[in-house]
């Protein structure tokens, strides 16, 4: 199901984190390992990182060694590209003592989400896995960041890498958390994280938030009517509720009630359930909560102490890009533990 993977490298803590990441889950799916760094021109590098590729890059011109930079350029711009070819070399080396058959490393120059966006169609990537944060991002709610605008527009599921204060080092994927609606998208992101949880013998948590949002025709799409109750039914009903077929209940009185959602709800925790144990979970958990989704989805992330969020890139609730709004947002950008969208 992984097949190839793409890790932009910086040197940063976090992309550390996300090296050690991606190289585990490459060897465990025996995938392509796409290391990708984006030389800096005019951004910031760490002054001992700096001094250590100088020193380096000295040693190696002094001793004739080849070292992909070109002899040309100003002494400064050589220490910026030859940190490149350094990060890279180690991070290449990491892989494959982790047991990664095929570790591929590209230089590229120019805007960083671009450039990473760009690669990973290139190479058809099916996962990129980043580091939340580089050298010169900054921390919360930073719309322009690199690790934002990839997480959102990448072709292939996005991963981005926390590291919390209680996880200073990796230390595998134990507890994974998968909020699902039944969207088609929801649905994939159980079946992804499923095949996840088996590789690393880890628990599952399904989580179903009913909230007001999806239009009757969403809700309809998301389960087997045939299963529902007739009152559910008539309440789904297209005729009965005209302006809410199409437009989400966020902007029209909900028509709904809170026991036809809960059906709906056990419904499809019912059908994760099934796809999860049909993978090779055992005893998957389901729950069943209300509210804001994202709040909720936080606050189950930090209770279970989960390691790895995987959400569908949209719900039943509308539209995902760079909307501020969207519950996929709030969540990679507040969570304490990896978050991963998949498409």
């Amino acid at each position: 199901m992984i097949r190839t993977i793409v890790t932009p490298i910086d040197g940063s803590m976090h992309a550390q984190m996300a090296l050690d990441l991606s190289t585990d889950l490459a060897a465990r799916y025996d995938a392509r390992m796409v290391l990708l760094h984006v030389a800096v021109r005019d951004g910031n590098v760490p002054e001992a990182l700096y001094d250590a590729a100088s020193r380096e890059l000295e040693e190696a011109e002094g001793s004739g060694q080849e070292t992909g930079v070109h002899p040309h350029q100003s002494r400064h711009l050589r220490v910026l590209d030859y940190i490149g070819h350094m990060l890279l070399r180690k991070a290449q080396e990491q892989a494959e003592g982790k047991g990664v058959k095929r570790a591929e490393t590209v230089i590229d120059f120019g805007d960083a989400a671009e450039r990473i966006l760009h690669h990973a169609e290139q190479v058809s990537a099916n996962l990129i896995i980043m580091g939340s944060r580089g050298f010169s991002e900054l921390k919360g709610l930073f719309l322009g960041s690199v690790s934002h605008k990839v997480f959102h527009l990448a072709p292939c599921s996005c991963m981005t890498v926390h590291r919390g204060d209680r996880q200073p080092t990796l230390e595998g994927i134990k507890n994974i958390l998968v909020p699902t609606d039944g969207s088609d998208h929801a649905d994939k992101a159980v079946d992804l994280a499923s095949d996840i949880a088996v590789k690393y013998g880890a628990a599952l948590i399904l989580l179903y938030v009913t909230c007001r949002g999806p239009s009757l025709e969403k809700l309809r799409l998301s389960v087997d009517l045939d299963q529902l109750s007739e009152s559910a039914r008539e309440e789904l009903d297209p005729a009965r509720h005209v302006i809410a077929e199409h437009v989400s209940s966020a902007f029209v009185p909900p028509v709904v009630s809170k026991d036809s959602l809960e059906e709906i709800a056990d419904q499809v925790l019912a059908r994760g359930r099934q796809t999860a144990e049909a993978k090779g979970v055992r005893k998957p958990t389901l729950l069943l909560m209300d509210g804001d989704p994202a709040h909720q989805i936080v606050g189950t992330a930090r209770r279970e102490q989960v390691e790895l969020i995987a959400m569908g890139s949209r719900g039943l609730g509308g539209g995902e890009g760079l909307f501020a709004g969207s519950v996929s947002y709030k969540v990679s950008q507040t969570v304490p533990c990896s978050c991963m969208v998949v498409r």
